[in-house]
């Protein structure tokens, strides 16, 4: 059914496990501050793209609702991601430990995103107005 926007997360996650490497293997070595800098513009990037998918791409109204609820989420992910790139300006070990919170809450969410907003829109919406909303979505990409 969203079928884009799930097979869009593995781009997320691909950037995120270069973070979460950087964390695990070099987070007290200030050298890789400069990239974690850098993973942060493209995560923010990817969750952008991946946001936008939903936000422009499910248009029915009653499917709105649950596309709005992820706009916090979204919110969240984008103020974390900025103090983790202000720490990593700084060459401040709290950008580390920002991530850990970071992970928590994009992981979670894309689950819900497997689970409970695909039962949501398929609760919401008829065959013909999945359709629809697909088509929108493979529009956007």
């Amino acid at each position: 059914m969203i079928k884009p926007i799930l097979d869009h997360q593995n781009d997320i996650k691909v950037i995120f496990e270069k973070m979460e490497f950087l964390r695990d293997n070099f987070s007290p070595l200030p050298a890789f501050y400069e990239e974690l800098y850098e993973l942060c513009n493209k995560m923010r990037d990817e969750l952008e793209f991946h946001f936008n998918l939903q936000f422009y791409g499910i248009t029915n109204e009653k499917a709105k609702k649950f596309v709005n609820e992820n706009r916090l989420v979204r919110d969240m992910l984008f103020r974390m991601l900025d103090f983790i790139q202000q720490k990593a300006h700084e060459k401040n070990m709290d950008a580390f430990l920002k991530f850990d919170d970071f992970e928590e809450i994009l992981k979670a969410y894309l689950k819900k995103e497997e689970g409970l907003f695909v039962q949501q829109l398929r609760g919401a919406l008829n065959e013909e107005e999945i359709k629809e909303m697909e088509e929108n979505i493979k529009k956007l990409i």
